[in-house]
């Protein structure tokens, strides 16, 4: 019996080592597939995640944010295209509130003019009464004038204006008119025997000068400008034009002085 006890103790002695290292090998491949699986499902779910869709509150504000930035970039476009691009312009007006939609400034919403009537004394680049056309809003004008006409001669002639600041206070001008004249002479023929008869004289007269112009209503303004002229005649260039007897010479400087009223529509 107690030979059969061992032999039994024996059996079982070589056998367990065998029985634990096959538990052992199921454990191992028990948690090797735990953690195969684990590792699965994170990544299924980080997947998914990722290439989800978004919910349906998130899509609309997104796209609520996305129309709102568009609608924003256009109205900033369309703002600058109708401050840059209009065209418009014209004259300032005295008084004129500070907001946009009162400043009359060049490209803004100033009134624009195709036209501009002048009437004033005698100045040096718009005469006694001018019509000017518009070329350029607040850039550059061009205007033909009526400056004088007496028994003896008639005066009338074009200008360029041109602005150089946006706002149309100040301007510069270079003018040219024809001076047409007819005057009686007396010519000696000898013996104390003077022979009266009648000279035809034909004159340019240039002027370059600086202005200044405002209106008071829309329609309605005035202007201040100063000179300096000279005259093209008998084959030369003078300062001076003696209009009672038609004569140019040098013996004196004249600086024309003007000041009248200003019609634009």
């Amino acid at each position: 019996m107690k030979t059969l006890i061992k032999a039994i103790s024996l059996v079982v002695a070589l056998l367990a080592p065998i029985s634990f290292a096959q538990e052992s090998s199921s454990s191992a491949n028990e948690l090797s597939s735990a953690v195969e699986s684990s590792s699965e499902d994170a990544f299924a779910s980080i997947m998914d995640q990722k290439f989800a869709p978004e919910d349906d509150a998130s899509s609309a504000a997104g796209a609520g944010e996305t129309e709102a930035l568009a609608t924003t970039a256009s109205s900033s476009s369309a703002a600058e295209e109708s401050s840059s691009s209009s065209g418009d312009g014209g004259l300032v007006l005295i008084g004129a509130e500070s907001s946009s939609s009162e400043r009359m400034v060049y490209g803004r919403d100033a009134p624009v003019y195709t036209f501009v009537v002048t009437a004033g004394i005698k100045s040096p680049s718009r005469g006694i009464v001018s019509l000017e056309y518009v070329v350029a809003q607040e850039i550059f004008n061009v205007g033909v004038h009526f400056t004088d006409y007496t028994e003896d001669i008639f005066q009338v002639g074009i200008s360029l204006i041109y602005y150089p600041m946006e706002s149309r206070y100040f301007y510069t001008f270079l003018t040219s008119d024809w001076i047409h004249g007819e005057y009686d002479r007396e010519r000696d023929i000898g013996t104390g025997v003077y022979k009266e008869y009648t000279e035809t004289v034909n004159y340019w007269r240039v002027v370059l000068g600086i202005g200044a112009e405002v209106l008071f209503v829309k329609h309605f303004g005035a202007y201040v400008e100063a000179g300096f002229e000279f005259f093209a005649g008998d084959g030369s260039y003078y300062t001076n034009l003696n209009k009672e007897y038609g004569y140019l010479d040098n013996n004196k400087i004249v600086l024309p002085l003007g000041i009248g009223l200003t019609f634009p529509f």
